[in-house]
């Protein structure tokens, strides 16, 4: 190719201006094929233009697919929309029963966690996303009916810490009036 005198600085259409001796200007020699060098040029230029025309072509028709590839996927988005909504709701509802779980345990399971681990926070989740409070409080008084382990001890949470000296007193003395009367009834006691 080195040697193509076709290929050498100086002999292509773009290295001399219009109107150059060796240039074809006009319609002298343009159109007829292998008519001589500018013949050649103008079959070259001819099948630059068919295939820059097909690039087009195809560029525009590569548009018009991504642009409905883009509708196809807005369309079907919408659905994909409504199963995430629907995920989101689920889990927002079990998060809503496990806290009211918690509650109506509080007072009568030992652990309340222990509620979470041995009842199904999924029946007990009402349709629509609804919490069924009277299921989850029939529930948490079945798992103490069935493990009655699990429950809070019947005694009075007063005595079982018995007398800490704070808090109202039943009878209350007067205070000794000079510091003399509250060292004997220090002493007296």
């Amino acid at each position: 190719m080195a040697d193509d005198p076709q290929n050498t600085p100086g002999n292509g259409p773009e290295d001399k201006p219009e109107g150059a001796p060796g240039t074809a200007t006009g319609s002298e020699h343009q159109g007829e094929a292998g008519t001589g060098p500018e013949g050649d040029q103008a079959d070259a230029v001819k099948t630059a233009e068919t295939a820059r025309a097909a690039a087009e072509k195809r560029a525009t028709e590569a548009e018009q697919e991504a642009a409905r590839l883009r509708r196809s996927n807005a369309a079907t988005r919408g659905t994909d929309l409504d199963a995430l909504r629907e995920e989101v709701r689920t889990e927002f509802t079990e998060q809503l029963v496990r806290a009211e779980l918690r509650a109506a345990a509080a007072g009568r399971l030992r652990d309340p966690a222990d509620a979470l681990a041995l009842l199904d926070v999924a029946s007990l989740a009402g349709s629509g996303g609804a919490i069924d409070v009277a299921a989850v409080a029939a529930a948490v008084d079945q798992l103490v009916k069935d493990k009655p382990y699990l429950a809070v001890a019947e005694t009075d949470s007063a005595r079982s810490w018995g007398d800490v000296g704070a808090g109202p007193r039943d009878t209350a003395e007067p205070e000794p009036a000079t510091p003399l009367d509250r060292l004997r009834r220090a002493y007296d006691a």
